[in-house]
């Protein structure tokens, strides 16, 4: 499951009520009838693979929690209490956008580098010309110069 802002806002919520004293969720049909009564069967199943994939573990028991019984661990308030998945969610966004930014910036020095390289070839065939005439007129005072000398 890809973490969303909705996602990251349930999963906080069902940590919410695990780390509750009197929690009320122990299975993903409570999770259904006391949370969320308007979510399909599938996404609470999502949700409940996404809290138990999560390292280090959120939910007993150790061995291996089931969607049919399923209660928080020790660190599961911890956890809630450092910003839960909300937290990872909006570091998540932060990084993303940081990509965006440098992409955006990568892009424009881009478009810098092709403006320079055009300017650095329209200069090149200057140079080149004004090199081949220097040439030329060279060329041309040594024939007479060498002219000169012979007929001399």
């Amino acid at each position: 499951m890809k973490l969303t802002k909705e996602t990251a806002r349930d999963l906080d919520l069902l940590i919410k009520e695990l780390v509750a004293d009197n929690s009320k969720v122990a299975s993903i049909e409570d999770m259904k009838s006391v949370l969320f009564p308007d979510k399909p069967e599938a996404y609470l199943t999502s949700m409940f693979h996404h809290l138990n994939d999560y390292r280090p573990r959120l939910l007993f028991p150790k061995t291996d929690p089931n969607p049919d019984t399923f209660w928080a661990n020790d660190y599961l308030p911890a956890f809630y209490y450092e910003g839960a998945f909300t937290a990872i969610f909006e570091s998540q966004e932060k990084e993303r956008l940081e990509v965006e930014e440098k992409k955006k910036l990568e892009l424009e020095k881009l478009k810098f580098d092709v403006k320079n390289t055009k300017r650095i070839y329209k200069t090149y065939w200057w140079t080149f010309v004004f090199a081949l005439i220097g040439f030329v007129y060279v060329l041309i005072r040594l024939v007479t110069w060498l002219f000169t000398f012979y007929n001399q």
